[in-house]
């Protein structure tokens, strides 16, 4: 993983043209593998995608967890950092085309509409609204339709902290969910097991085994919605035992993970 920091992250922004934004909205995409750009906000709204893995995205609030193939909205002016495994398309609104004053980071359950015209936007750079009627056009409609998709949201959320050793423990956490051990998440934030596990649920509220079952099971409920099948879901989020996964996913979820991912396929059609 690549961390960058707060005046990395300003060149990069600076260099892809994202600090000095224009017309209604433009597309971005970024080819950044296993990045964490540091803390930053953007003039426009950004509705980001993720095309060839999961990402992440974190407020002051706590963690958003975007699965491949689904849709995060961050409101502009948001602080956040975000950390991309795979690629990511982003689209960029004007805060004149869609009001949203919430400051309220979601992952939108969405619809294939909503997949086929984000990435068929991802044509128009910076720039093309203002000379392109069609790019113009298109961008407003989909702005439009951003409104109504913000109603509905995905709850792949986790609380987050602010000591700087208990982020690195998260982030080494979310980066591989499939191997993480508390051994090495102490390490990582270097601090005696005893000490870690008090400072961990002073920042949070909740124990390390909690906080990881929830990670597990929200990154499954991103993988579950895109028709990935039950077993390998389980072995992706860290669990060996199919049994140990449908009882944990149901203790967090309410539901067993066949009945979730039926549920909100059915809602995508």
């Amino acid at each position: 993983m690549q961390t960058l920091n707060a005046l990395e992250t300003r060149n990069a922004l600076h260099a892809y043209g994202l600090d000095s934004p224009s017309g209604v909205g433009f597309a971005f995409v970024d080819a950044a593998r296993d990045v964490l750009y540091d803390w930053h906000a953007h003039d426009y709204h950004q509705l980001i995608y993720a095309t060839g893995g999961p990402a992440q995205i974190e407020t002051g609030r706590g963690r958003h967890i975007l699965p491949q193939g689904r849709a995060a909205w961050i409101p502009a002016e948001t602080l956040h950092r975000s950390m991309v495994t795979g690629g990511v398309a982003s689209l960029y609104f004007s805060p004149d085309a869609i009001e949203d004053e919430t400051r309220h980071v979601r992952i939108l359950i969405g619809s294939r509409l909503m997949q086929g015209m984000i990435l068929h936007a991802v044509r128009w750079p910076l720039g093309a609204s203002e000379s392109d009627p069609l790019a113009d056009s298109f961008l407003r409609t989909l702005a439009l339709l951003c409104g109504e998709w913000l109603e509905s949201e995905l709850p792949l959320f986790l609380p987050s902290a602010q000591h700087p050793s208990i982020r690195r423990a998260m982030d080494y956490a979310l980066a591989d969910l499939s191997t993480v051990s508390l051994s090495k998440a102490v390490a990582i934030a270097a601090q005696s097991e005893r000490t870690f596990r008090r400072s961990f649920a002073r920042e949070t509220g909740m124990t390390w085994q909690a906080w990881l079952a929830q990670a597990r099971i929200q990154m499954a409920m991103g993988l579950l919605i895109r028709g990935r099948r039950v077993s390998d879901v389980a072995i992706e989020v860290g669990y060996s035992s199919l049994s140990a996964f449908a009882k944990a996913f149901g203790q967090i979820a309410g539901e067993g993970p066949a009945q979730f991912r039926q549920r909100y396929l059915e809602k995508a059609h």
